[in-house]
Protein backbone atom coordinates (compact mmCIF):
# COMPACT_ATOMS: atom_id res chain seq x y z
CA UNK A 1 0.00 0.00 0.00
CA UNK A 2 3.17 2.02 1.07
CA UNK A 3 4.53 1.50 -2.52
CA UNK A 4 1.30 2.05 -4.73
CA UNK A 5 0.88 5.26 -2.66
CA UNK A 6 4.65 6.54 -3.50
CA UNK A 7 4.18 5.59 -7.34
CA UNK A 8 1.14 7.67 -7.34
CA UNK A 9 2.61 10.87 -5.60
CA UNK A 10 5.36 10.78 -8.52
CA UNK A 11 3.08 10.10 -11.10
CA UNK A 12 1.35 13.22 -10.09
CA UNK A 13 4.83 15.05 -9.67
CA UNK A 14 5.65 14.74 -13.29
CA UNK A 15 2.27 15.36 -14.37
CA UNK A 16 2.50 18.93 -12.57
CA UNK A 17 5.85 19.33 -13.81
CA UNK A 18 5.95 18.42 -17.20
CA UNK A 19 2.55 17.74 -18.66
CA UNK A 20 0.63 21.04 -16.82
CA UNK A 21 3.10 23.22 -18.77
CA UNK A 22 2.59 22.21 -22.19
CA UNK A 23 -0.76 22.37 -21.76
CA UNK A 24 -1.12 25.82 -20.39
CA UNK A 25 2.10 27.23 -22.39
CA UNK A 26 2.30 25.47 -25.34
CA UNK A 27 -0.12 23.34 -27.88
CA UNK A 28 0.69 20.02 -26.18
CA UNK A 29 -2.12 18.40 -28.52
CA UNK A 30 -0.95 19.49 -31.92
CA UNK A 31 2.93 18.61 -30.83
CA UNK A 32 1.74 15.28 -29.93
CA UNK A 33 -0.33 14.28 -32.79
CA UNK A 34 1.87 15.81 -35.72
CA UNK A 35 -0.63 18.57 -36.90
CA UNK A 36 0.29 22.33 -36.87
CA UNK A 37 0.69 24.20 -33.17
CA UNK A 38 0.24 27.79 -32.54
CA UNK A 39 4.03 28.60 -31.92
CA UNK A 40 5.28 28.30 -34.71
CA UNK A 41 5.29 30.02 -38.25
CA UNK A 42 2.43 29.20 -40.85
CA UNK A 43 3.73 27.84 -43.77
CA UNK A 44 1.75 28.51 -47.05
CA UNK A 45 2.83 26.58 -50.24
CA UNK A 46 3.37 29.48 -53.21
CA UNK A 47 2.00 28.05 -56.27
CA UNK A 48 4.41 27.48 -58.98
CA UNK A 49 4.55 29.89 -61.92
CA UNK A 50 2.13 29.14 -64.57
CA UNK A 51 3.64 28.49 -68.05
CA UNK A 52 3.47 30.92 -70.93
CA UNK A 53 4.25 34.46 -71.56
CA UNK A 54 2.48 37.96 -68.95
CA UNK A 55 2.17 41.44 -69.41
CA UNK A 56 2.80 43.02 -65.65
CA UNK A 57 1.64 46.72 -66.15
CA UNK A 58 3.07 49.13 -62.62
CA UNK A 59 1.42 52.63 -62.02
CA UNK A 60 4.73 54.44 -62.01
CA UNK A 61 2.62 57.82 -61.02
CA UNK A 62 1.34 55.86 -57.96
CA UNK A 63 4.54 53.84 -56.59
CA UNK A 64 7.05 56.60 -57.10
CA UNK A 65 9.58 55.39 -54.22
CA UNK A 66 8.81 51.92 -54.33
CA UNK A 67 8.71 51.33 -58.26
CA UNK A 68 12.19 49.62 -58.19
CA UNK A 69 10.98 46.88 -55.55
CA UNK A 70 7.70 46.13 -57.10
CA UNK A 71 9.47 45.91 -60.33
CA UNK A 72 11.55 43.15 -58.73
CA UNK A 73 9.29 41.78 -56.75
CA UNK A 74 7.49 40.60 -60.32
CA UNK A 75 10.73 39.76 -62.05
CA UNK A 76 11.02 37.50 -59.12
CA UNK A 77 14.14 38.79 -58.20
CA UNK A 78 14.70 38.99 -54.66
CA UNK A 79 13.46 41.93 -52.57
CA UNK A 80 13.32 42.61 -49.00
CA UNK A 81 9.80 43.86 -47.23
CA UNK A 82 8.02 46.10 -49.49
CA UNK A 83 5.57 48.50 -46.73
CA UNK A 84 2.89 49.11 -49.74
CA UNK A 85 -0.35 47.67 -50.60
CA UNK A 86 -1.43 47.57 -53.76
CA UNK A 87 -4.63 47.20 -55.91
CA UNK A 88 -4.07 44.53 -58.72
CA UNK A 89 -6.58 44.30 -62.42
CA UNK A 90 -7.37 41.25 -64.05
CA UNK A 91 -9.51 40.78 -67.00
CA UNK A 92 -12.36 38.42 -66.37
CA UNK A 93 -11.73 35.11 -68.33
CA UNK A 94 -7.82 35.46 -68.35
CA UNK A 95 -7.43 32.20 -66.30
CA UNK A 96 -3.70 32.17 -66.62
CA UNK A 97 -3.26 35.85 -66.21
CA UNK A 98 -5.48 35.20 -62.59
CA UNK A 99 -2.98 31.79 -61.35
CA UNK A 100 -0.19 34.27 -61.66
CA UNK A 101 -1.97 36.84 -59.61
CA UNK A 102 -2.80 34.15 -57.71
CA UNK A 103 1.09 33.77 -57.29
CA UNK A 104 2.30 37.16 -56.76
CA UNK A 105 -1.08 37.39 -53.67
CA UNK A 106 0.41 34.30 -51.95
CA UNK A 107 4.09 35.70 -52.24
CA UNK A 108 2.72 38.98 -49.83
CA UNK A 109 1.68 39.72 -46.35
CA UNK A 110 -2.25 39.09 -46.06
CA UNK A 111 -4.31 41.92 -47.42
CA UNK A 112 -1.08 43.23 -48.95
CA UNK A 113 -2.77 43.10 -52.46
CA UNK A 114 -6.34 43.15 -53.79
CA UNK A 115 -7.28 41.58 -56.79
CA UNK A 116 -10.32 42.81 -58.53
CA UNK A 117 -11.42 41.19 -61.85
CA UNK A 118 -13.21 43.44 -64.50
CA UNK A 119 -14.15 43.46 -67.93
CA UNK A 120 -11.75 43.74 -70.51
CA UNK A 121 -12.62 46.68 -72.08
CA UNK A 122 -12.83 48.31 -68.68
CA UNK A 123 -9.19 46.80 -67.34
CA UNK A 124 -8.08 48.70 -70.77
CA UNK A 125 -9.68 51.96 -70.29
CA UNK A 126 -8.47 52.74 -66.60
CA UNK A 127 -4.81 51.26 -68.15
CA UNK A 128 -4.91 53.87 -70.36
CA UNK A 129 -6.28 56.34 -68.10
CA UNK A 130 -4.06 55.39 -65.46
CA UNK A 131 -6.33 54.35 -63.08
CA UNK A 132 -4.65 51.32 -61.76
CA UNK A 133 -1.95 50.34 -59.66
CA UNK A 134 -1.29 46.69 -61.00
CA UNK A 135 -2.39 44.90 -63.87
CA UNK A 136 -1.68 41.24 -64.74
CA UNK A 137 -2.66 39.54 -67.98
CA UNK A 138 -1.42 36.45 -69.98
CA UNK A 139 0.36 38.23 -73.21
CA UNK A 140 -2.67 36.20 -75.35
CA UNK A 141 -5.19 38.40 -73.66
CA UNK A 142 -2.82 41.62 -73.65
CA UNK A 143 -2.98 40.97 -77.46
CA UNK A 144 -6.23 40.19 -77.79
CA UNK A 145 -7.86 43.53 -76.22
CA UNK A 146 -4.81 45.58 -77.37
CA UNK A 147 -2.90 46.83 -74.13
CA UNK A 148 -0.33 48.24 -76.69
CA UNK A 149 -1.07 52.09 -75.87
CA UNK A 150 -1.73 51.28 -71.60
CA UNK A 151 1.88 49.53 -72.07
CA UNK A 152 3.95 52.36 -73.73
CA UNK A 153 2.20 55.25 -71.77
CA UNK A 154 4.17 57.23 -69.50
CA UNK A 155 3.02 56.46 -66.44
CA UNK A 156 3.54 52.60 -67.20
CA UNK A 157 5.88 50.40 -66.34
CA UNK A 158 6.13 47.15 -68.39
CA UNK A 159 7.20 43.98 -66.68
CA UNK A 160 7.24 40.25 -68.98
CA UNK A 161 7.45 37.40 -66.99
CA UNK A 162 7.87 33.98 -68.66
CA UNK A 163 6.63 31.19 -66.45
CA UNK A 164 7.31 27.92 -66.00
CA UNK A 165 7.65 24.96 -68.79
CA UNK A 166 7.62 26.55 -72.36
Amino acid sequence: MKALRHILCIAAGLLVFFVMPGLLFGDLPALVSGGPDAVSGASMEIPDTPSGEYVVLINRDRHPLTMEDWRAFFEERPVGVIMEDISCLLVQGDASGKQLAERYLARLAANQMTLKEENSLLVVSRAENGQFDVVILSKEMADAVDFSAACSASFTETVEVKGGAQ
